[in-house]
């Protein structure tokens, strides 16, 4: 499809990572990360109306709308180098990746993977792609793993389901253990885990809920599972922890319960969870509940610590929906974005409190960030806009009008990630 020159790597200090993206000095105490020689690039705001927006970091400015030809586009991931921007086309009726040489920010085509493609995930060695599927190909689950340098299929996982007649997504994202040696997707249909290896063969792990996102520290996997429907008066997100150093013996080493403030027991559909992340050290493990899609009304937000396993801190984040927490590259905050709400709460991690909160005061579904040049860009869904934020103040100095109209300005990325809370550290050992 397309051709590049190779890359080099750097192995860069969380310190250098930092600097390359323009954030000044840091104490240099987490483990190493990878990023690519350069570094610096734009800002990609994927749009579900099947536009590409790229934003120049230095002035602020679009440099660049992409017309991809497809729709859904909300969720992409760049390859390791960052010269390749993968983008699932999600809508129905839609089978494709679109892939962009983020280079020279032009489309270099399309590759057709399965029923409605929703994430793709770059590998950590940076080789392979792993797209699952929202729908099913002839009552399977697919993953499709591509040559994330030629961006041509290499394989096609066929997992099996069992519960066929299932209702809405089949699955939602994956994640690639450090080594490499696993991609991990939950089948919402039959609540199972599957691993998948790269050459093709997979083990199915039985799940207590719909697994809806993972993150890794090493061989241990940490997953999100949200509370099956109908739901009950016991109905709780879990946090499953899984041991999986030999991944044909797995061991389920606790399922964890979120807990709930008093407003989201009043309605069961505020009950759901939605992701999780490890802290650019490991140490702890940031999960939040958005609430159902029958009611985006979720606030909390919850801090464990990952050796004890134990809760440290239940939060009221005070916006509703809230369902990502982003690391800003210091590591020092989490970003709390959301789906139903104008505003963006900061939680300071090691204080686990919330120190500032930001309000848009128009449009609403904040639900992504990227970090370059030294500042932060969120986008605002029903605003067809991306916010430019000061992160020493807190405050938007600046508002990027990427559409019309549509409410269709989805993600913002600037950087490879394994998880996209986490652009830092992105692979923990």
């Amino acid at each position: 499809m397309f051709g590049r020159d190779d890359a080099t790597q750097l192995r860069l200090s969380r310190r250098a990572a930092l600097l390359a993206a323009g954030f000044g000095a840091v104490a240099a105490v987490a483990p190493r990360a990878t990023v690519a020689q350069g570094g610096g690039g734009p800002v990609f705001a994927l749009r579900g109306d099947g536009k590409i927006v790229v934003i120049d970091p230095v002035s602020d400015r679009i440099v660049r709308t992409i017309e991809t030809g497809g729709k859904g586009g909300t969720l992409g991931s760049l390859s390791a180098d960052g010269r390749t921007l993968f983008v699932a086309n999600n809508a129905a009726g839609q089978r494709g990746v679109t892939v962009v040489d983020a280079r020279k920010l032009e489309l270099a085509g399309t590759v057709e993977t399965g029923n409605r493609p929703k994430h793709p995930i770059v590998s950590p060695d940076g080789k392979l792609v792993a797209v699952n599927h929202s729908g099913l190909d002839d009552g399977k689950l697919r993953i499709a793993l591509l040559d994330a340098a030629t961006a041509k299929p290499v394989r096609t996982v066929e997992l099996p389901v069992d519960n066929t007649a299932g209702q809405g997504d089949a699955s939602m994202h994956g994640s690639w253990s450090p080594d490499g040696e696993l991609f991990a997707i939950g089948s919402y249909y039959d609540d199972a885990i599957f691993l998948v290896r790269p050459d093709g063969s997979f083990t199915k792990l039985a799940s207590s809920g719909n697994p809806h996102y993972f993150d890794w520290f090493g061989r241990e996997l940490w997953a999100v599972v949200e509370a099956p429907e109908p739901k009950t008066e016991g109905a709780s997100t879990r946090i499953e922890v899984w041991n999986l150093a030999d991944a044909a013996a797995p061991k389920l080493e606790a399922s964890l319960a979120m807990g709930r403030t008093a407003k989201e027991s009043e309605l069961l559909d505020r009950i759901e969870g939605h992701h999780g992340v490890f802290t650019q050290d490991g140490r702890y493990y940031i999960v939040c509940n958005r609430g159902s899609g029958k009611a985006l009304e979720g606030t909390s937000v919850e801090i464990w610590e990952r050796r004890s396993r134990q809760r440290l801190a239940a939060l009221d984040a005070g916006v509703a929906g809230v369902g990502h927490a982003y690391l800003t590259p210091d590591g020092r905050f989490a970003v709390l974005t959301q789906y139903n709400d104008t505003k963006l709460p900061i939680l300071d991690i090691e204080a686990r409190r919330i120190v500032a909160t930001i309000d848009a005061g128009q449009g609403g579904h904040l639900g992504h960030a990227a970090f370059a040049a030294g500042k932060m860009y969120v986008n605002n869904r029903k605003a067809d806009e991306v916010l430019v934020i000061d992160p020493k103040s807190w405050t938007i100095i600046k508002r990027i009008q990427t559409a019309a109209g549509g409410q269709a300005q989805a993600m913002v990325l600037s950087a490879p990630y394994a998880v996209f809370e986490r652009i830092v550290n992105p692979h923990l050992a």
